[in-house]
């Protein structure tokens, strides 16, 4: 399957994880010929290095249930990246293929006693994991303020951009809230690219669209808001 065209390897994983039963070994059987298609292609340097890095934890012979969580939840975000990019089949296939990985990330917490898994891994569980959308939004708010409380040396642009689609995933579920998406797809495309200039001006923007909405919203997370408003001055101020 390494030689295949893209579309059709994409076809072969998404009909093999509809199977429901796909083991660590045919998993990285899939990420061995993903990775060998994407070698030589500069664009998917990233996504190869995830591959590489899940394919290197499914062959411990301990592998680390949350590490592998991580970086599924992680592939999800940049495969429904590229698929806005693209039309027709391949976007939807792309988009199937980031339900099934958040799936398969969130089964992964149910299945911490399987034989072939490292058993008594800690539970880390993700928004994915919670069906609740304030539920999401809360977990959200928290992890975030955690992250910029670090400041910037404490992340990279990468995780940057995965914490951005979380956010945009999490946004999407509220009619009231979904204009929030257009620019946080801005800031996501910019971390992507690196671009710590215009990140900075996007999320001083960002943080003054939350500001307003937080004082003309009464609801539970107003203080929430606020205080995200405030934290993404403070970690914009030394990006450029």
């Amino acid at each position: 399957m390494a030689h295949a065209q893209p579309q059709s390897m994409l076809q072969s994983t998404l009909q093999k994880m509809s199977q429901r039963d796909v083991t660590p070994a045919t998993g990285a059987d899939l990420l061995k010929d993903w990775i060998s298609a994407l070698k030589n292609v500069d664009e998917a340097e990233p996504v190869a290095k995830q591959l590489g890095d899940l394919y290197d934890e499914l062959l411990n012979a301990q592998p680390d249930v949350t590490r592998i969580k991580q970086l599924l939840n992680a592939m999800a975000g940049q495969a429904q990246t590229f698929g806005r990019d693209l039309d027709g089949t391949v976007a939807d296939d792309l988009t199937r293929l980031a339900d099934s990985l958040r799936s398969f990330a969130t089964d992964l917490g149910r299945i911490s006693n399987d034989d072939e898994l490292l058993v008594n891994q800690p539970d880390t569980a993700t928004i994915y994991d919670l069906p609740n959308p304030g539920d999401r939004a809360q977990m959200m708010f928290n992890s975030t303020l955690d992250v910029f409380g670090g400041g910037a040396a404490a992340t990279t642009p990468e995780s940057g951009a995965t914490m951005v689609e979380d956010w945009i995933t999490v946004v999407r579920s509220d009619a009231n809230t979904q204009w929030v998406e257009a620019p946080l797809a801005q800031l996501r495309d910019a971390l992507n690219a690196g671009d710590m200039r215009t990140t900075e001006r996007l999320m001083r923007e960002l943080a003054g669209q939350t500001q307003d909405y937080a004082n003309n919203t009464e609801g539970p997370f107003s203080k929430d808001l606020t205080n995200l408003a405030t934290a993404l001055i403070s970690f914009a101020q030394p990006l450029s």
